[in-house]
């Protein structure tokens, strides 16, 4: 099973100016609608082809609508294709957004 990361913990390594890729993995239109600043849209569809656009030594941060099975299944296919640190994010698009505008 794959590791999660909060928002909070995405925020705190990246004020420490490490590298975090957020991954968004939901449809082109869901990314659209609604998203995380800096967040690069990659579908999970096209998730296997696009692996060339990604550093096998990067912290990858795989996001879908809500940090469950999509976002898991995503951060699993790049664990198992060599990708050492990955995570999905905790809550998805719509915790860390929701939390924007609290």
């Amino acid at each position: 099973m794959q590791k999660y990361i909060t928002k909070q913990e995405v925020q705190q390594l990246q004020n420490e100016n490490r590298v975090v890729r957020l991954i968004d993995i939901r449809t082109v239109a869901e990314h659209e609608k609604q998203h995380i600043p800096g967040a690069v849209n990659i579908p999970a569809d096209q998730l296997p082809e696009k692996l060339d656009v990604l550093k096998k030594d990067d912290m990858i941060v795989c996001i879908c609508n809500y940090g469950k099975e999509r976002s898991q299944q995503a951060a699993e296919l790049l664990q198992n294709a060599g990708f050492e640190n990955t995570f999905y994010l905790e809550g998805g698009t719509a915790g860390w957004c929701d939390e924007d505008k609290a």
